[in-house]
């Protein structure tokens, strides 16, 4: 099939902000739909791989880059675009276009193969790979370096509820990003845009676990940790835009 695979919608009500801006876990819900849709059309269903197979895909790391942000009523076009892969990691890019064809926003990730009963990573399957005309490469893609930094600030306690898990057995990912920026408060949200946003998933959140989230903020970055009883779960490196 097509090696990309592109769709058209108009931002709703209830994937924006009070600001009428899209909410960043939604727009990630959105671009995650569309890979599952280009998934469906190349005849891979990740329901039967979970159900029958009990393998998942998990995301271990995003890098965004936004030139601007999409907003209610706004018609976009998602594209996405599994790249390349090597034996454990595959590579999906994805772009966001407004109705002139700019480009909105960038996003490439990397993804691994779990086994969800052992909970392990397992290599990747050439025959998916190959319905996806993505081709095989040795070559490990690197991601923006995420700064360990020391946080002075006691974190904001969160409690994981049912409708945080996915059909993974774990927090959904997107969950992250609204425990992340909650912690900034309003008027910061208000009066900054995210330019570039990188995450590094580390460790699965489960269900009823209560995670603490930490923030420190240097001037226009800010830098964020999640953290578990297993330990640290997600780290992630945010810089902002003043509107």
């Amino acid at each position: 099939m097509k090696a990309s695979y592109s769709e058209s919608f108009v931002v709703p009500f209830y994937f924006i902000d009070s600001s009428r801006k899209m909410k960043l876990s939604a727009l990630f819900d959105a671009l995650l739909l569309a890979s599952e849709h280009q998934l469906h059309a190349a005849g891979i269903d990740s329901q039967q791989l979970v159900h029958e197979h009990q393998l998942g895909w998990v995301v271990t790391k995003y890098h965004l880059e936004v030139q601007r942000w999409p907003v209610l009523d706004e018609k976009i076009t998602l594209t996405t675009e599994a790249t390349s892969y090597n034996k454990f990691f595959c590579y999906r890019t994805f772009t966001a276009h407004d109705a002139q064809g700019k480009q909105l926003l960038q996003l490439t990730s990397n993804w691994v193969m779990l086994d969800i009963q052992k909970r392990k990573m397992v290599p990747t399957d050439p025959q998916i790979m190959e319905l996806l005309d993505c081709p095989y490469t040795a070559k490990v893609e690197s991601f923006p370096r995420i700064d360990r930094v020391e946080y002075q600030q006691p974190p904001i306690l969160y409690r994981t509820r049912f409708f945080d898990i996915d059909v993974n057995g774990h927090v959904n990912n997107s969950i992250y990003f609204d425990w992340m920026l909650d912690s900034l408060g309003q008027d910061f949200l208000v009066n900054h845009n995210i330019q570039t946003f990188d995450i590094k998933y580390e460790h699965e959140v489960p269900y009823q676990e209560t995670i603490q989230s930490f923030v420190r903020v240097d001037d226009l970055t800010t830098h964020h940790l999640i953290r578990s009883t297993a330990g640290v779960s997600a780290q992630a490196q945010i810089t902002w835009r003043e509107n």
